[in-house]
C-alpha cells in the first residue's frame, strides 16, 4: 500500500472522528439559522482576505489582525452557535496538532520531555503524550544537531542543549 493510499486511510477515519464530526454539525447548525449564517460568513470572508494577504505579502497589518479578533469574540458573545463552533474548531486543531506530532516523531523520532522548552510541571504531562504516540514501542531518538540555532528569543530549559536525547537510542 503506498504513502497516498495510507493518507487517503488516515482521512477517512479523521472523518470519523468526533472532533470532525462536531465541526461539521456545528457548521450545519450556523447555516440553519439565517442571522447567524450572515455572521458568521462575513467573519469567514474577513478572515479569508487576511489568509490571501499572507500569502500575498506575507505581514498581516496589525490592526486587521485585532479586528478579527475582535469579531470573532464580538460573534461569540453574541451568537451562541458560533461560539460552539469555534469551541468544536478548537477540539479539532487540537486533534490535528496530535496527528502532526506523531507524524513528526515517526519520521524524525521521539523527543524527550526533558528536551521540550516547557515549563517543570508540563513536562510529565508531555512525557505521557509522548509516551501516548509511541503506542508501547520503542522509537529511535531524536538527534539534535549541535550547531542547532534556536530561534532567537526562545530558550531551552534547566540546562537542556542540543544533542542526542538522553535515554533515547540514536538511529
Amino acid at each position: 500500500m503506498s504513502y497516498i493510499d495510507k493518507a487517503r486511510e488516515l482521512g477517512e477515519a479523521l472523518a470519523q472522528t468526533p472532533e470532525v464530526q462536531g465541526v461539521k454539525a456545528a457548521e450545519a447548525a450556523i447555516m440553519a439559522a439565517a442571522e447567524t449564517r450572515v455572521a458568521f460568513t462575513q467573519y469567514q470572508d474577513k478572515e479569508r482576505q487576511i489568509v490571501t494577504a499572507q500569502m500575498i505579502s506575507k505581514v498581516i497589518p496589525e490592526k486587521d489582525a485585532l479586528a478579527l479578533i475582535d469579531l470573532k469574540i464580538r460573534l461569540m458573545n453574541r451568537y451562541p452557535l458560533i461560539k460552539a463552533f469555534f469551541i468544536e474548531q478548537q477540539k479539532y486543531e487540537k486533534l490535528m496538532a496530535m496527528v502532526n506530532l506523531t507524524l513528526t516523531t515517526a519520521i524524525h523520532g521521539m523527543p524527550s520531555a526533558d528536551q521540550l522548552p516547557l515549563p517543570e510541571e508540563l513536562k510529565n504531562a508531555a512525557q505521557q503524550i509522548l509516551n501516548g504516540i509511541a503506542g508501547g514501542k520503542k522509537m529511535p531518538g531524536m538527534d539534535i544537531p549541535a550547531d542547532f540555532k534556536l530561534p532567537q528569543g526562545l530558550k531551552l530549559p534547566g540546562g537542556a542543549r542540543p544533542g542526542p536525547i538522553p535515554g533515547m537510542p540514536s538511529e
